[in-house]
């Protein structure tokens, strides 16, 4: 049996959160948004829509649009990991009151989200024979885009969340600090029900680890280490960041093709191909 039947149905779920959470912020001002910001939704949503894609085709029986999706995420994971790290650079550059308050620090959170989606997408890949793992490894790139998408929603609409002026900018801090803790307690949960249940527990934990990670900007960001390195992000240029997420996902797609995990059955067999 395929693990996550519905996995698709919780994905589809965060990607209409996404619009909402990001709708007075990005969708309204579309127009005026930067190529960073526009790259890094672009890729973040399909990213989503592929995910979801994924997990429907598979449990539905439809191998060949599954594996066409899968060969479509190769040079998606590039793309997606330049606009991350391109959205990143604009977060630390920009002069705003925002960037001031929380930007600098969450720049580290958005790093270990950067790192941690390809390295993941590659391990998926190397165990695309073995469901349990694969299905797994894919889920977890997902983690990372909860807390940035439930902040927002908290910011937005959700009653002493909700910045209504400037002033009350401090508020965004206590939402993202409930969104990255609702993340930890969610991937803590199927951590453990994947160790009952005698699942494969690394792909969770690990993604567990990436968020403790990013959740570790309130520490890391106000070291004496991390403002400069904030600020030297800041002066690389453009477009070198922009090769960088290139290379950096490039090598996590071919890496993960070239060279799956050993002792796998890389054989194919219709309905446990992937997840």
């Amino acid at each position: 049996m395929l693990p996550f039947p519905r996995a698709h149905y919780w994905v589809l779920t965060l990607l209409i959160a996404t619009f909402a959470a990001f709708w007075p912020s990005y969708f309204m001002v579309f127009t005026d948004a930067s190529f960073a910001h526009h790259l890094h939704g672009i890729t973040a949503t399909l990213w989503m829509v592929l995910i979801i894609t994924q997990s429907y085709t598979i449990h539905n029986g439809h191998f060949r649009a599954h594996g066409v999706a899968g060969l479509l995420s190769l040079p998606l994971i590039p793309l997606f990991t330049a606009g991350g790290l391109l959205a990143t650079q604009v977060t630390v550059v920009e002069v705003t009151p925002f960037r001031e308050m929380f930007g600098l620090n969450l720049a580290f959170a958005d790093l270990v989200a950067s790192v941690f989606v390809p390295f993941s997408f590659f391990m998926a890949l190397r165990h695309r024979r073995t469901p349990d793992l694969h299905a797994r490894y894919l889920l977890a790139t997902i983690f990372p885009l909860i807390g940035p998408v439930l902040s927002r929603l908290l910011a937005s609409y959700v009653p002493g969340f909700r910045i209504r002026a400037a002033e009350e900018l401090y508020k965004f801090g206590h939402a993202a600090d409930a969104s990255f803790l609702l993340t930890v307690l969610v991937l803590g949960w199927l951590v453990m029900r994947d160790a009952r249940a005698g699942k494969p527990v690394l792909p969770f934990t690990l993604g567990l680890i990436a968020v403790l990670g990013m959740f570790a900007y309130k520490l890391v960001g106000f070291t004496a280490w991390w403002q400069p390195t904030a600020e030297a992000l800041a002066s690389v240029p453009a477009w070198l960041v922009f090769v960088a997420g290139l290379a950096l996902g490039s090598a996590a797609s071919s890496f993960g093709w070239r060279h799956p995990a050993p002792n796998e059955d890389l054989g194919f067999t219709p309905g446990v191909q992937t997840a």
